[in-house]
């Protein structure tokens, strides 16, 4: 079993159960594996965004994205509460701002993202796919010269990464070069299937492929985290905001309230702030627009640090470090 450090006294048992899901491993049916292998390739994408829609509008879920199952048993058996947790520099919260990247028009829609995100003091990390499409040297130096930061977003995001143990290992080799290659230290699996056993081959400083609630992905469930924690030889950051695709593809809700009201509880269990949004979908209808009035909610917030993942992933494996740091 993974070892598991986490900031909150708490026990062990329960806290495994938490942070790996019940001992969350794969979890592809062998209908998913039909799906993802024979059905997947074949069918158009229109069709396939129906026969979600089908399957999303018989999910239940909570009330804002919010699952306080674990945060309600740290205030009740943990001897250090949530009061006194601060972040960085003092801090009472922080910020961390992501994009997947998972089509050639949202690699290419990039550099006006970044332009929107420094108008609100913004910084952001950007997973690309490293063998799916053109990765041109001139958005990629945009990136970096911006303060931006760059991870992997999986092998070439056809959904078959986590299929067997033998696809995982071979792609593993080829995810690793992208990592030394684009100089990353992240790691985000593409429609956040995960395996943080499996994940511990990849040479990462942070893995993001988990989240704290969401009900509405082929692998649902959650850790019910809303903080980092250390799962053997990387740091876990579990996005915390539903992602935009969700919002707006799956609800088409037209305004950001889920996303506020999941925010002001964040800030008030001093929570990572860890949001989830793609340059494809940004760049379609009034979704830039959302995008802009989350940026400028998050810009009013007080006493929160702006980071990077691979910022607070550092700043995480240095106060709570491991043996297998």
């Amino acid at each position: 079993m993974i070892d598991i450090i986490f900031p909150f006294s708490i026990d062990k048992e329960l806290l495994y159960k938490f942070l790996l899901e019940n001992g969350f491993d794969n979890r592809f049916s062998i209908k998913q594996k039909v799906y993802y292998n024979l059905v997947r390739p074949i069918i158009p994408v229109n069709i396939r965004q129906l026969l979600q829609e089908k399957l999303n509008n018989k999910i239940e879920w909570k009330k804002d994205f919010i699952d306080d199952t674990l945060v309600k048993k740290i205030l009740k058996l943990s001897n250090d509460g949530l009061t006194k947790f601060r972040y960085r520099y003092g801090k009472e919260c922080a910020i961390v701002l992501t994009h997947d990247v998972e089509e050639q028009n949202g690699f290419n829609f990039i550099p006006k993202i970044i332009k929107l995100e420094e108008k609100y003091g913004f910084k952001s990390a950007w997973n690309i796919v490293p063998y799916k499409y053109n990765i041109t040297d001139d958005i990629i130096n945009e990136i970096r010269n911006n303060g931006n930061e760059i991870g992997i977003h999986g092998y070439n995001h056809d959904g078959k990464l986590y299929y067997s143990k033998k696809i995982f290992d071979k792609r593993a080799t080829y995810i690793n070069e992208a990592i030394e290659k684009y100089g990353a230290v992240g790691f985000r699996s593409p429609m956040v299937h995960r395996n943080l056993d499996w994940l511990q081959q990849l040479n990462i400083l942070y893995d993001a492929s988990c989240f704290d609630y969401d009900p509405f992905q082929p692998f649902p469930g959650g850790t019910g985290c809303i903080w980092p924690f250390i799962a053997g030889k990387f740091v876990e950051l579990p996005y915390t905001l539903p992602q935009d695709h969700t919002l707006f593809y799956v609800l088409k809700v037209k305004d950001i309230s889920i996303w506020k009201n999941k925010i002001d509880w964040l800030v008030n269990n001093h929570g990572v702030i860890l949001v989830l949004t793609h340059p494809d979908y940004l760049r379609e209808k009034d979704h830039l627009r959302y995008y802009e009035e989350l940026l400028a909610y998050l810009s009013e917030i007080k006493d929160t640090w702006r980071c990077l993942p691979k910022e607070i992933a550092t700043w995480w494996r240095l106060k709570f470090p491991n043996k297998n740091g």
